[in-house]
């Protein structure tokens, strides 16, 4: 427990300086450029997001147990390190043909051709930069700083040089700038250190990787998918407008959804490796966190209910008084995520259940994408916040459904009665 409560503060240091950066200029930025052009910046990051998504592949949960494994063997950690680095360099250069395809095949791609081009260098940022090694080996401390130097540095360039919607441009290379700067500067302290080896990687490694981690990358991302692609639909459907009052309450709500990833990052190397060596104890701890983290997403998702008004108010301004409706609607949501975090990564995948844990969060993607067209178009963005908090839902208690079924307890000492391998 003293490692995961060391790495947990770690994480939690990281994870903050990841979303209170972007909250301490979003007033400037939401003041400056006025819903329309933040609405267009959240609709180009929203698209880039996605694209970052199918780089990072999910290797943060699929590569950091085996790095962990690993860690005392330094050829096979090597191997492990060269074959995820790869395969997420190659997953990037694919997006990049696929964005540029569609900045000519797409009309609203094409508007915003330049600042997709731009943020797509924070895809490249995204693959150089190997969370799930450091996760791994536990060494944190040593890969944090760097992150949040370089986000810290973000603050006084975004007031300097974004003044107006006329600087849009200038927010995007800002944001481009943040991650490609700190994926360069971490592969280059992993290659001085010479924290690695250099092996021989082939093709069929990397397709090994790939498959590995197929189905835990298809429910990973589905729900990182639908979160982003929430303001590309609504921007499609409602315009810009309603895209930046959706956006300005979807990134409260995305910050207070971050805080959970410390806990689970820092205890789900940890969970896996137990699960493998002392279930019962692995059980023990899940319970634990159960407690822990029920009490912290209610206590997160009851502040932002009742502090919506304020929030934005002091954040946004007046000009933005539809996103309070917003945010009222998605209160639930950090709720409804850290139960499906408990579910679903802490406990199903560690016990091998990967094909349930996939389809329900594909089926909830499903859902989401087919009700917010149709409430977004009838209600904007009160209708978008709605469909998320129904898929959101609906995810957490089908995962709590099908453990219940397979005699899975995090509530008392109930033990599996099927096999959980699938």
């Amino acid at each position: 427990m003293s490692s995961i409560r060391k790495n947990f503060l770690l994480l939690m240091t990281l994870q903050i300086s990841t979303y209170a950066v972007p909250l301490i200029t979003l007033p400037l930025l939401t003041r400056v450029l006025g819903p329309e052009s933040y609405g267009q910046l959240s609709f180009v990051l929203a698209v880039i997001t996605c694209f970052i998504n199918f780089t990072n592949y999910s290797f943060d949960l699929t590569a950091t147990p085996r790095i962990a494994l690993a860690c005392d063997d330094r050829a096979a950690r090597s191997h492990i390190f060269w074959t995820t680095l790869l395969a997420q360099i190659a997953i990037t250069a694919a997006g990049f043909i696929v964005l540029l395809a569609l900045t000519f095949m797409v009309e609203r791609f094409a508007f915003d051709r330049t600042l997709l081009l731009i943020g797509f260098a924070m895809t490249l940022g995204a693959a150089l930069t190997p969370t799930w090694y450091f996760q791994g080996i536990q060494q944190l401390h040593t890969f944090s700083p760097i992150l949040f130097t370089c986000r810290v540095l973000s603050v006084p360039a975004m007031f300097i040089f974004v003044h107006g919607p006329a600087d849009l441009t200038a927010a995007m290379l800002i944001n481009a700038g943040v991650p490609l700067s700190s994926g360069i500067v971490v592969c280059a302290y992993l290659l001085l250190r010479r924290e690695i080896d250099f092996v021989s990687v082939s093709l069929a490694d990397i397709a090994q990787a790939l498959m590995d981690g197929w189905h835990v990358f298809l429910a990973s991302t589905s729900i990182a998918f639908y979160a982003s692609t929430n303001t590309i639909l609504l921007g499609f459907v409602s315009g810009n407008v309603a895209a930046g009052y959706f956006a300005a309450g979807d990134k409260l709500v995305r910050a207070a959804i971050s805080m959970l990833q410390p806990l689970k990052a820092a205890s789900y190397p940890r969970i896996s490796y137990l699960m493998h060596h002392a279930r019962e104890d692995a059980m023990t701890l899940l319970r634990q966190l159960f407690i822990v983290q029920g009490a912290l997403v209610l206590a997160i998702s009851l502040a932002i209910f009742f502090g919506a008004p304020f929030a934005v108010h002091i954040l946004y301004g007046p000009n933005y008084a539809p996103t309070i409706g917003v945010l009222r609607w998605m209160a639930f949501i950090p709720f409804m995520a850290g139960m499906t975090d408990l579910f679903g990564v802490q406990t199903m995948l560690p016990l091998g259940m990967k094909k349930s844990f996939s389809r329900i969060l594909i089926s909830s993607g499903f859902l989401n994408v087919a009700l917010l067209p149709l409430l977004a178009k009838l209600f904007a963005e009160q209708g978008a916040a709605a469909a998320v908090l129904i898929a959101e839902s609906s995810v957490a208690a089908a995962l709590a459904y099908v453990l219940y079924w397979q005699g899975v307890s995090l509530l008392g000492s109930g033990t599996l009665c099927r096999k959980s391998g699938e």
